[in-house]
């Protein structure tokens, strides 16, 4: 069974590509505003995944390596970081290795 499949439930509307989050691990799930530009982020524990997607296009290099260190202070050893197409940490001193096109593996 595909992790969409195990974790996802489909929009009863046909037209649409939106999912809900199946309601028995609801409760394991937090999203979080916060402002990629602080120096320190107020999150606290350690993070399974993250999308940071379409973002990192916004700033410059130097300052994207800056966030992605942050993000992945907060990201469990192993846990996930998702980036858009558009983006690359080509070339940048960040704790992850590329597993996927997008997806990134925190070590």
């Amino acid at each position: 069974m595909s992790l969409r499949h195990k974790y996802l439930l489909r929009s009863k509307d046909t037209t649409t590509s939106l999912v809900k989050i199946k309601p028995e691990i609801q409760g394991n799930v937090q999203f979080e505003y916060l402002n990629l530009m602080d120096k320190h982020y107020s999150i606290t524990g350690e993070m399974d995944v993250v999308f940071f997607r379409n973002v990192a296009i916004y700033f410059d290099k130097s300052t994207q390596e800056e966030i992605v260190n942050k993000i992945c202070r907060h990201l469990k050893p192993g846990g996930y970081l998702f980036i858009g197409h558009s983006e690359s940490l080509f070339n940048m001193e960040v704790p992850v290795e590329q597993i996927g096109p997008t997806v990134y593996r925190r070590l």
